[in-house]
């Protein structure tokens, strides 16, 4: 029992610990000129970070939006550092798959034989 308690309180601090958040807000809020302290403070640890063959670093986040177990949206946000500072931001924008059936039509549809059969 007191190893089952130790793993139930480790798993919970490991979700507590998660650190900033980078939303659209947050997002909007980095200005350009800031520097990559900021940008950490206010967004957390890059996702990745890409390096540029004229010097620069993208950082990248990802925002997932989910409803239950399914994710409705993805944003990818990229800030662009030269010189440890913020020279230019955007993000990308995408929706998951959409479903290859319709389940309404899938529902309603009948196949019912011609008489010509």
């Amino acid at each position: 029992m007191k190893r089952f308690s130790w793993m139930i309180v480790a798993a919970l601090s490991a979700c507590g610990t998660g650190g900033a958040l980078m939303t659209m807000p947050s997002f909007y809020d980095i200005p350009v000129g800031a520097s990559s302290e900021e940008v950490v403070a206010t967004a957390g640890k890059p996702y990745a970070i890409h390096k540029k063959g004229d010097g620069s670093v993208e950082y990248e986040y990802i925002e997932r939006i989910n409803a239950s177990a399914r994710t409705l949206e993805e944003r990818h946000y990229f800030i662009l550092m030269k010189d440890g500072k913020v020279i230019s931001k955007r993000v990308q924008q995408s929706s998951p798959l959409p479903t290859t059936f319709d389940s309404y039509e899938m529902q309603t549809t009948q196949n019912i034989p011609s008489s010509a059969d």
